[in-house]
């Protein structure tokens, strides 16, 4: 009897086993993975910035838009309509629904268009990195004189503990503690108008962390940051160590 019970009960745990795989195997297939790309987007006092954008593709389709620029809260755009016949996307701002861009498609990966509300033009450009980008968020900058006020203000901004913000987010809206990241971001403004993100002073900060600490940080800068610990001593240790690297290769220049 109780064999002929074990008999009957099996099968549907087999089948239970079988159904939880399956499911589990669809997910994993159908998964969207997010990819970083780059481009340009307008605000709304007409000035052109370095885009920096989260996509989730399916297929040919875009089926997720965020712009995430450095420093600053991501804004997701409303997906309204995917034609990968005639090869565009039409997208709304949030909160906006009636600026609407439609992009269209040149090659793949690079989309082009402006978001329109009737009273304004607002052109965007959303691509795949390539050197281009590098070349916009400073790569091809020489160490000079700005980096290094760029690594000096940093110093300043994170002169005590309370200034010194060790949950980093990479969103920089306080001007009461800051972030390293944010302290090189709002540096790098202060300084030059703009922070770009492959500059020869956030790179030597960079590259002194690793030099210090080689392979510990995947997100150099945050993790490092936020490590419990890494104490503002050390903080300010990397940072001279990065000037003194700067001023090097200046004086190779």
């Amino acid at each position: 009897m109780n064999s002929s019970i074990k008999k009957i009960k099996s099968p549907s745990y087999l089948h239970l086993f079988l159904f939880i795989f399956l499911i589990a195997s669809s997910t994993t297939l159908f998964a969207q993975k997010e990819e970083l790309w780059f481009g340009t987007y307008t605000d709304d006092n007409g000035k052109i910035l370095q885009g920096r954008y989260n996509i989730i593709k399916k297929g040919r389709a875009l089926t997720s838009i965020v712009l995430a620029p450095y420093g600053k809260s991501p804004i997701k755009f409303t997906v309204i309509k995917n034609d990968t016949i005639q090869r565009f996307v039409e997208i709304s701002w949030p909160n906006k629904p009636h600026r609407v861009a439609t992009l269209i498609q040149y090659t793949d990966g690079y989309y082009a268009g402006n978001f329109e509300d009737g009273t304004k033009i607002l052109p965007i450009v959303i691509k795949e990195f390539n050197f281009q980008d590098a070349q916009l968020q400073g790569n091809w900058f020489k160490p000079n004189e700005i980096e290094v006020k760029i690594i000096d203000n940093t110093i300043k901004l994170l002169d005590f503990n309370d200034d010194w913000n060790k949950n980093d987010n990479r969103i920089c809206n306080s001007n009461d503690s800051y972030s390293l990241f944010c302290a090189l971001y709002t540096s790098s403004i202060s300084m030059d108008g703009e922070y770009r993100h492959l500059r020869p002073a956030v790179k030597f900060v960079r590259e002194a962390i690793q030099e210090k600490y080689p392979k510990k940080y995947d997100h150099v800068l945050v993790d490092f940051n936020n490590a419990k610990e890494i104490t503002l001593t050390e903080l300010h240790g990397v940072l001279e160590s990065a000037k003194k690297n700067l001023i090097a290769a200046m004086k190779k220049n």
